[in-house]
């Protein structure tokens, strides 16, 4: 007959990290004179064809399962307590607040994703990268920088002046209306006749 959960021992400890390493740490156990627990691994959701990993960090208050002998076990998750308090109080909020002050956050009442506080993206894709929006996006960036082609399929506007050298030159197809001055450094080349071209005395 299998045992039970009583009958095998297998108790519920308290711990704090004494050291880590990726998907392992050991852990001091006050309620038992501050015994030092071996390597134990760590409880992931994923960890073979797809894997998620995470290090604990050296004084992290963890839960663990341990045999009746205390030498083998799993350390099931990180836990707050008093000195490590939740960074939130809004129970609509889920995030992930990382020790350099970046953090990822959903709020499913404003229906808000956030990423704060990185100072480099990398978004990689080996084939698309689509971003589709209801209204608007956005870019506020003193600079942006494409370094392959550029296509508008809708109306282009500008407001800061339009500026543009090298390559093969420029060609616009279908009719093109200036409201003030034209100034050019070179030729005007008129094929239809009608640039009104006449010399003053």
């Amino acid at each position: 007959m299998d045992e039970t959960f009583e009958e095998s021992g297998v108790t519920l400890k308290f711990g704090v990290v004494l050291a880590s390493q990726p998907g392992f740490a050991r852990v001091s156990l006050p309620d038992t004179d501050n015994l030092r627990t071996m390597w134990l691994p760590i409880a992931y959701p994923k960890t073979q064809d797809d894997e998620c990993y995470w290090t604990y960090d050296t004084g992290e208050h963890v839960a663990l399962l341990l045999d009746a002998q205390g030498e083998d076990g799993v350390i099931i998750g990180a836990i707050f307590s008093d000195a490590d308090t939740p960074p939130v109080t809004d129970p609509n909020k889920f995030g992930i607040r990382f020790k350099d002050g970046a953090m990822l956050e959903y709020d499913r009442q404003t229906h808000t994703l956030s990423v704060t506080g990185v100072s480099k993206v990398i978004v990689e894709a080996s084939t698309t990268i689509v971003l589709k929006a209801g209204s608007k996006v956005t870019i506020d960036s003193p600079e942006a920088e494409f370094t392959g082609k550029l296509q508008v399929d809708g109306l282009l506007t500008y407001l800061g002046g339009l500026e543009g050298s090298g390559g093969g030159g420029s060609k616009f197809t279908g009719r093109v209306d200036v409201d003030g001055d034209v100034h050019a450094t070179g030729s005007i080349i008129d094929v239809a006749g009608n640039s009104n071209h006449h010399s003053h005395t």
